[in-house]
């Protein structure tokens, strides 16, 4: 069964938060990232005004898993995180 948009985003938020606040993450999470917001920027039914921000969150992943230094690439982008998750938590 395939999860609905709202399941989606609350998998997203919940990981961006994992980085946020780990100031960590692993290259499996940037896959998922990429995953759902592959999955939701095809969905009809995600709201348009989510769309510039799950493409940054897209770039943000797949510059993470292309990253030397993962970690690094999260503790620099700190800001990004703060501002998608307020994003994702008022849909």
């Amino acid at each position: 069964m395939p999860l609905q948009v709202n399941d989606q985003l609350s998998l997203l938020a919940d990981i961006l938060r994992s980085h946020q606040l780990d100031q960590c993450g692993s290259n499996s999470e940037c896959q998922q990232l990429e995953r759902l917001t592959n999955s939701l920027l095809q969905n009809p039914q995600t709201p348009i005004e989510l769309r510039e921000t799950l493409m940054a969150i897209q770039t943000y992943s797949q510059n993470g898993g292309q990253s030397p230094s993962l970690d690094q690439h999260i503790i620099q982008s700190s800001g990004d995180l703060n501002q998608w998750m307020n994003v994702i938590d008022n849909m």
